[in-house]
């Protein structure tokens, strides 16, 4: 079996054919190539130290006496996990001991020592000796040693005889329990032999061979709990011959475990109490006791699989495949899977998708499941065929992860022309094969959802994009497809949602799901204040009867009694439409569909068959409760169908509809959106964290909280808010070096509705450097954002230009009125407080903003957002002044508190 002649520099193979099979074939094939080289020289140095061929073990008591003085354990540990390639290992050394680089590294070495094959305790029938039945007949029953007895018949005789010696003093060892007198005093003498008697067997075993060592691996000692650490004694005892050396396989943390727990037995037997005390006399007997069998010096750590999907070297195939087709690298395939599955992600407040490839054993039953489709990958990457927004992403993965820089910053500009062949490659039949992988891989909870999302996305493109237990926690656990799946997150949703729900429903809600996701949106209950009058300038603007829709995509009409409505604010609609035009052409009837249903992820979807609760009076235009009395279910049905009331004839709410489906659809395909590498879990953690920002620009009342009137531009506001809290989220999960962007993230939250967005951190920081044009490729890949895309977006142009229309109508109004009123109504408002006030105080804003500041913001950030909105509409306004002091004494007591 030949290697390479750079062996110890060249590629490492890992076949694609060979499945879980222990023994490799060719050299080059083996993965660990640093553990191999440091067991060689752990051989190298036990054989130096070895007594060599002639020479004979100890007989009388003084040779005998220096041998158990001199005797020492020089056990070499394999430390891993399960499915860490330790097996591998040692079925490979003998192979590697022969291959020519390290014949010449090593001189003489594999003609010095002679490994045994691994034997396995776990094999043991109960009853049966580890050292007789295992360590014994592994010796005798070796291939070289039956060959031996032919060829050096004298040795074998010797072996023979010493055999016997050893036959004798394991039978006094199994008397050594029964006798009485003298009987037993022999029997403990005969013990002290067994000693000698062990070497000697393993020296005569040696010179049979003409080798100056044996070498016999022991794997997974630690399997067989129940018997692990009469294992462990036998290794102490007997196992300690210069002669021989063990290598022993297993997990360190299992050792120490078995061992701590025999000595806290044997401490406690008998024993009520002291518990605490002896658990730590237990360890630390457990750490030194393996101190001595298994040298800390002698001890070597198993890669971890990650060490490898990070080594360039490690190709997919082999020079034996008799194929021309390039081949990738581990690192290739490991950025060829998060390109796939995970996106254009930078990792960032945890966005880094886990791949559920633990061990090496895994990844070879992942290549295995997967061998027929690499190939097509490898030639896209290697631009030997069309290119493909996967794989180009996969390119830039791997090119930033080499730290290769741009070419727009290099002197040479050339690149490489894209290739022409067609590509077949399957991203169908990719994510199919890994779905069916992974749903049996208990960790890859994550990895199922996003496969299951995207399955989705191919197979009903006419239902919703996000009826996907991704974006659905609570249907996760128990889908089929995930029953194998043990990954868990909590579900917190409970404290969000009591007192807005049921409390039977949200008392009963599962307190974890595979994923976590943000709590459903409650919403906030509000009153039109004239809205219908203000949509005629807004479709001047648009030449098209949007204002309505505009309004429908942002409220839900949900809440009503017997005779009235009211009318709740939420993101849901808007954020499912923007992520139905990254994913797909949207249609008419998907616009019709997301209008008619209740928002996505809103409390009221959630719970879609219980009726929400919210607060109103008698003088409000919504219904006839008391303040403050709670209602119950009957008095406010959900109704699962949007109304809209302003839309005189279902011609012109088509006409919207379809201006809207238009200018979506013109937008795709100008930016060329189908080009986005999108994956379900960029989506997913946009959404994730839009959802948990919305509160702070949706503002839901308070519990008891009365609806108010709200202007029209008050409303789009909170839809522009939506869509913007979603745009700097996708930027906060795309900035980074795959953009050439340096991983520099603003974390504030979006709290101003009304306030310049361009001047945000979010925009300036997040989302302004990733709207430059394209120019950062470094080998011809080409790789857009979806920050980049959603600029230009027609839902951001439409509720822009609507709230600047309804704003300028607004202000019209206002200027018409006196401007000392309509500033302190304005006020008294904001501040939820009754509009016939007829004193407003210092003390009075400040119970008011610590009554309606929203969950994690300040009464005094409050006031400061109420304090400039109040200054836009109403410059130099007297109700000014009090605010500001309200806002001061805020942050006094804040102060103090701290």
């Amino acid at each position: 079996m030949p290697a390479g002649s750079d062996l110890l520099q060249g590629p490492i193979y890992f076949p694609l054919q060979q499945g879980e099979r222990a023994s490799h074939l060719y050299v080059d094939q083996l993965l660990p190539r640093g553990i191999y080289a440091q067991l060689a020289e752990f051989l190298q140095e036990s054989a130096q130290e070895s007594p060599g061929v002639e020479s004979t073990p100890p007989v009388d008591s003084k040779s005998l006496q220096h041998f158990s003085h001199g005797r020492g354990h020089a056990t070499v540990f394999l430390d891993g996990s399960r499915g860490t390639g330790k097996t591998t290992v040692i079925v490979n050394l003998p192979e590697y001991l022969r291959a020519p680089d390290v014949r010449a590294r090593f001189p003489g070495l594999a003609d010095e020592v002679h490994i045994l094959k691994p034997i396995d305790p776990s094999q043991l029938e109960d009853g049966d000796d580890l050292f007789l039945n295992v360590v014994v007949a592994a010796v005798l029953g070796d291939e070289a040693i039956m060959q031996g007895r032919n060829q050096n018949p004298d040795r074998w005789q010797a072996l023979y005889d010493s055999l016997q010696k050893l036959g004798t003093a394991l039978a006094g060892k199994e008397t050594q329990g029964e006798g009485v007198g003298l009987d037993r005093l022999r029997s403990f003498i005969g013990n002290q032999e067994l000693v000698s008697a062990v070497h000697d067997f393993f020296a005569k075993a040696a010179a049979l061979l003409g080798k100056r060592l044996l070498v016999l691996p022991i794997d997974d000692v630690d399997t067989t709990l129940h018997r692990a650490f009469e294992n462990l004694e036998v290794i102490r005892r007997y196992l300690a011959s210069p002669a021989l050396l063990p290598i022993v396989c297993g997990d360190l943390r299992l050792y120490h475990d078995v061992t701590w727990r025999d000595a806290f037995r044997r401490l406690t037997k008998d024993i009520r109490g002291f518990v605490a005390e002896t658990k730590v006399t237990a360890d630390a007997l457990a750490v030194e006791y393996l101190r001595k069998i298994l040298p800390l010096h002698r001890r070597l750590r198993m890669p971890d699989v990650g060490t490898f999907l990070q080594d360039e070297t490690i190709k997919l195939g082999t020079p034996r495949d008799k194929s021309n087709e390039p081949r990738l690298s581990l690192p290739e395939f490991e950025a060829w899977l998060r390109a796939l599955l995970a996106g254009p992600v930078n990792n960032h407040e945890n966005s880094r998708l886990p791949i559920p490839v633990p061990t090496v054993r895994a990844l070879s039953q992942l290549l295995a499941r997967v061998r027929s489709e690499i190939p097509a990958v490898a030639r896209a990457f290697h631009n030997k065929t069309a290119p493909h927004p996967v794989t180009d992403l996969m390119r830039r993965i791997v090119y930033r992860g080499r730290g290769e820089i741009p070419q727009t910053y290099r002197r040479e500009r050339t690149l490489p022309s894209p290739a022409k062949a067609a590509n077949n490659l399957s991203l169908e039949h990719w994510q199919s094969v890994l779905l069916d992988h992974f749903r049996f891989e208990p960790n890859a909870g994550a990895v199922c959802l996003v496969l299951m999302a995207a399955r989705h996305w191919r197979d009903h493109p006419t239902s919703s994009v996000l009826a996907t237990p991704l974006f659905a926690p609570l249907e996760q656990i128990r889908h089929p497809d995930l029953r194998s799946i043990e990954t868990r997150a909590t579900l917190n949703w409970q404290p969000g949602l009591k007192g807005r729900l049921p409390d039977a429903w949200v008392d009963g809600l599962a307190d974890e799901a595979v994923l976590p996701f943000a709590v459903p949106e409650v919403g906030r209950a509000v009153v039109s204040d004239h809205w219908d009058e203000n949509f005629g300038a807004i479709e001047a603007r648009f030449n098209a009867p949007l204002g309505s829709v505009i309004v429908d995509l942002i409220t839900h009409r949900n809440f009503y009694s017997a005779s009235k409505r009211a009318t709740l604010v939420c993101s849901g609609r808007i954020l499912e439409l923007v992520v139905t035009s990254l994913v797909r052409d949207v249609t008419i009837q998907d616009i019709e569909r997301i209008l008619n249903s209740a928002p996505f992820h809103s409390a009221v979807a959630v719970a879609a068959t219980k009726a929400a609760h919210i607060t109103v009076d008698d003088d409000s235009e919504t219904s006839s409760l008391e303040d403050g009395e709670a209602g119950n279910e009957d008095d406010f049905p959900y109704e699962n169908e949007a109304h809209f009331d302003f839309v005189d004839n279902q011609e012109d709410r088509m006409r919207a509809i379809e201006s809207l489906f238009l200018a979506i659809n013109h937008w795709r395909e100008k930016f060329e959106v189908r080009r986005l590498a999108l994956s379900p879990w960029l989506v997913y953690c946009a959404l994730n964290k839009a959802l948990n920002q919305a509160p702070l620009f949706t503002r839901p009342l308070k519990l008891n909280e009365q609806p108010r009137k709200e202007s029209l531009h008050d409303v789009v506001a909170s839809g522009l808010a939506a869509f913007h809290a979603f745009w700097a989220a996708i930027a906060s999960f795309e900035k980074g070096p795959l953009f050439d962007l340096p991983l520099e993230l603003s974390n504030v939250n979006l709290l101003n509705r009304h306030g310049n967005f361009r001047s945000n951190n979010l925009y300036t920081q997040n989302i302004h450097p990733l709207l430059k044009d394209e120019n950062g490729t470094v080998h011809g890949e080409t790789v857009i954002s979806t920050t980049w895309v959603l600029e230009k977006h027609p839902l951001r142009g439409l509720f822009t230009v609507s709230l600047d229309t309804a704003k300028q109508i607004e202000a019209e109004a206002i200027a018409s009125t006196p401007e000392k009123t309509d500033g302190r109504t304005y006020l008294l408002g904001v501040l939820g407080l009754p509009a016939d006030r007829s004193r407003i105080t210092v003390p009075s804003i400040v119970k008011a903003l610590k009554k309606n500041a929203p969950q994690n913001v300040s009464p005094a950030r409050y006031g400061r957002s109420i304090r400039r909105e109040m200054s836009e509409h109403y410059p130099n306004h007297p109700m000014l002044r009090p605010l500001d002091r309200a806002i001061a004494e805020l942050v006094d007591q804040a102060k103090k508190v701290r």
